[in-house]
């Protein structure tokens, strides 16, 4: 994604560039609003969704938490499959019922003693903050304890009617009909998905297998697939595993093995494509022996069967046992030369085993221990966490933010209160909605939201002037709302650039043609909305800048520093495969997770009142440079690991000069990276690591030890090919770490400060 950052800061495009995310209006627009069959089935889910919920709330007369029924199903992710439709109205059916329980008892006990109804509900709304903070799950707590709560607080008694309502209303009416509509429009299948998404994995390995043999001159058939999987592949597949499971509760009995079969697929696409990517023109067109031949042919073979046997749903491992027989690979290249190859051989035999199990009955599949050998398993406290002071201290940010906000919504509804005028209430749930990570992010967000609704507003006066006086029926109101629930809808679909200005336009439009039953006669309530939202967001900013402000720049190092300690770990050799399932697959989760986040702030870091500033250009650009090598660091470190592990290396027949080196730059990786951390948060007289000299003491003492200079030429190529990706890993780090402290010295000079 483009951030926006242009080197003329003065000419009118760096102007489009901070709001259209680098391009002109007219491009975002023509991006943002682009037809596809996926946007089709998401955009009728929504719109069958919002005129559902408008025609019952007209045709029952409800109290008028229909226009709230839309906004809330507008939020929600309108591509999900059908295990996400079942776990999210669930999980927030449960979220709304705790919420009516709580808020009918806050208005029970402190309804009628206004300063105890403050306190309460300052700290009912910021522990919802946190929470939802902390989950990162959109629970819509604080949001519907506003609306029954703060909107009229001088009415207890109405309130806790409206509270009660809020169940039936926003749980049965709002998310009974988004799940009921999502099960029912095109569900997908989140198993046959996932199957899916693993039979593309394999033959992405598959097509980069036929290249090589096509290079040799091996006519081989080459798969229809893209030479490389999307990014965080993993995630989504280990989402997609927990989505079927809700679908197929049976999957649950064999979730480690499912995990395990992930990750092992994961890390053989990983090993391919680095492979694809390194080798030369040169390498390239060296010929094959014969017996590299039927190494390429059997791992082609067996990467064939495999992703037949998923797609068909039956087992193969027979099959690849007899095409992955030891022989063929021993031929090649004996354990004592370890070789990449020999990594993606083992690789496929695991991948082979575990759908084995998969097959078996529960009781034999159970009775294989997948991750033995592995006892570091953290000690359970028998106290919750969040008793102890660590788990306060270590989301102080997420705390900040519930109160920050909390105080937001309170302080907007005592204005509202003292200027007696109810309709600009919408102040009180803008400061909950605008609730961002960063400023950058509350920026983006209040800008769709004040054009979300304003776009509303005009729908709203249009739809007055010109279809209500023609409408005594509802079915001439189904008639006349359809092209705006659709147009909402449209938007919403879109990328999250612009999906806000659609939910902010079909909340708008509903609020005013759901305001009362029959005729809309109270033209001031889009004036009065907007005017509210103008008002919360002013109080935001206000307490924003006042009480905490958070930057998206910093925020974004302080992410970025986090990934490149989780990557540090990444160094440590591990003493068996049995523990890559626990100890890596965290790690990669994290470093993945972290990464994404820095680079997301980054991007709304555009909208920041300074982000012209030469300094401030300068240090996202550092900062972009140093995420992208991260990222493609991670990749290397991890296709290091699987190598190490599965190439035929026996790291204990070492001899202990070797393993001495080895453990030596080990070492040297992870002090490096822990360095660059320390750059980054701003620590002077850091010492220095020197990377190159133990690499090349490494290598040194690999050639002597397994004499690569008298091997065949395949096999030299093999630890070429293992000391290309050391000295990758290496140049990546050096870079990184150059790009930090470059950074770090021009803000200094220029005396800007990091945090």
């Amino acid at each position: 994604m483009s951030t926006g950052d242009s080197r003329h800061l003065s000419s009118s495009p760096a102007k489009r560039s901070r709001l259209w995310f680098g391009t002109s209006l007219r491009q975002f627009l023509k991006a943002e609003l682009k037809d596809s069959p996926a946007r089709r089935v998401a955009a009728t889910r929504l719109f069958v969704v919002s005129l559902t919920i408008a025609l019952v709330s007209q045709t029952l007369h409800v109290p008028p938490l229909g226009a709230i029924s839309i906004l809330i199903c507008l939020s929600y992710d309108a591509y999900a499959n059908a295990g996400q439709s079942l776990a999210f109205g669930m999980r927030q059916l449960g979220y709304l019922i705790v919420t009516t329980l709580v808020s009918v008892l806050t208005l029970m006990l402190a309804g009628n003693d206004p300063w105890l109804l403050l306190s309460l509900s300052f700290i009912i709304l910021a522990l919802a903050l946190f929470h939802a903070r902390l989950i990162a799950w959109p629970t819509g707590i604080a949001l519907w304890y506003s609306v029954a709560v703060l909107y009229s607080p001088s009415t207890p008694d109405e309130n806790i009617y409206h509270a009660l309502w809020n169940i039936p209303i926003i749980g049965v009416l709002g998310l009974g009909t988004w799940t009921v509509v999502h099960l029912a429009i095109k569900p997908q299948d989140p198993l046959k998905l996932l199957k899916a998404d693993i039979a593309t994995q394999l033959a992405a390995v598959e097509y980069i297998f036929s290249a090589r043999l096509a290079d040799a001159g091996a006519h081989s058939p080459r798969p229809d697939a893209p030479m490389h999987a999307a990014a965080g592949s993993l995630g989504k597949l280990l989402g997609l595993l927990a989505n079927a499971e809700l679908i197929h509760p049976a999957l649950h009995e064999r979730h480690e093995t499912y995990r395990a079969l992930l990750l092992e697929i994961d890390g053989l696409r990983q090993l391919a494509d680095w492979l694809n990517q390194v080798l030369a023109a040169e390498y390239r067109a060296q010929p094959m022996t014969p017996e590299k031949l039927n190494v390429y042919r059997a791992l082609q073979s067996a990467c064939a069967k495999l992703r037949q046997g998923v797609a068909e749903s039956h087992d193969v491992s027979g099959e690849i046992t007899r095409l992955l027989t030891d022989d063929v690979l021993q031929n090649y290249a004996r354990e004592t030369n370890p070789s990449l190859l020999a990594a993606l051989w083992r690789a496929l035999q695991r991948i082979a085993g575990l759908m084995q199990d998969l097959h078996q009955p529960i009781a034999a599949a159970d009775s294989k221990d997948i991750n033995a050998g592995f006892d570091d398993k953290p000690v359970k406290s028998w106290l919750p966490t969040w008793f102890g002071y660590e788990f306060w201290a270590t989301h102080a940010d997420s705390l900040q933010f519930g109160i920050k906000f909390s105080l937001g919504a309170i302080l907007c509804m005592l204005i509202v209160e003292s200027l007696g005028w109810p309709d600009i209430n919408t102040a009180i749930p803008t400061c909950l909605v605008a609730a961002q990570t960063s400023l950058g992010a509350d920026y983006r967000l209040s800008l769709l939201r004040v054009s979300g609704a304003a776009v509303g507003g005009v729908c709203a006066y249009f739809y007055v002037l010109v279809f209500q006086s023609q409408l005594d029926t509802i079915v001439g109101f189904m008639l006349a709302t359809t092209p705006f629930w659709a147009l909402a809808a449209w938007i919403t679909a879109g990328s999250e650039r612009i999906a806000y200005l659609g939910r902010q336009l079909g909340f708008s439009f509903a609020l005013f043609v759901l305001h009362d039953f029959g005729a809309v006669t109270d033209l001031y309530l889009p004036r009065d909305r907007v005017i509210g939202i103008l008002l919360g967001l002013i109080v935001m900013g206000i307490i924003d800048y006042a009480l905490w402000p958070r930057r998206s720049i910093v925020l974004a190092r302080h992410h970025g520093v986090s990934a490149l300690r989780t990557l540090a770990n990444f160094t440590i050799r591990l003493p068996d495969v049995s523990h890559l399932l626990n100890y890596t697959l965290p790690l990669r989760l994290s470093a993945e997770k972290e990464l994404a986040v820095a680079q997301d702030l980054l991007a709304h870091a555009v909208l920041e009142p300074d982000a012209r500033v030469a300094d401030k250009v300068h240090e996202r650009a550092a900062l972009r440079a140093i995420f992208k090598d991260a990222s493609h660091l991670s990749g290397l470190l991890q296709v290091r690991k699987r190598y190490r592990l599965l190439s035929g290396q026996r790291f204990a027949d070492f001899p202990v000069e070797l393993q001495k080196h080895s453990r030596a730059f080990d070492a040297a990786l992870a002090a490096a990276l822990e360095r660059i951390a320390l750059v980054m948060q701003g620590e002077r007289q850091v010492s220095q690591v020197e990377l190159a000299g133990h690499k090349a003491l490494l290598h040194q003492s690999y050639i002597e030890h397994h004499r690569i200079d008298s091997l065949a030429d395949d096999l030299a190529v093999e630890w070429e090919l293992r000391f290309i990706l050391d000295q990758q890993i290496v140049e990546l780090i050096e870079k990184i770490e150059k790009t930090a402290l470059d950074s770090v010295s021009y803000l200094r000079k220029s005396g800007s400060s990091m945090f």
